[in-house]
């Protein structure tokens, strides 16, 4: 898809004119936003990792392959770098 549009337009076509730019949304920083991406509920403090586990595992039986594959490149990724702290 090609966008036609001007870059220094706000608003695309594809988008609704009274929609809130993405520079002016809430969102939370911090430790507490990449909790809430990860599905990890905060509520005062108190952290709910129930809910992110569950997501988890719901999203590790609809796609398998993808999690394997993950798991797989951790496993290598930290391989090469305890290879590479052993080097002198």
């Amino acid at each position: 898809m090609v966008d036609e549009e001007l870059p220094t337009t706000q608003f695309h076509s594809y988008q609704k004119p009274d929609a809130t730019p993405h520079s002016e949304r809430p969102t939370p920083g911090g430790l507490q936003g990449v909790l809430q991406k990860a599905g990890i509920n905060t509520n005062g403090g108190k952290v709910d990792f129930k809910a992110g586990v569950d997501k988890f595992r719901t999203y590790a039986k609809a796609n398998p392959g993808k999690v394997l594959g993950g798991l797989a490149a951790l496993v290598i990724g930290a391989g090469l770098m305890n290879k590479r702290s052993h080097r002198r």
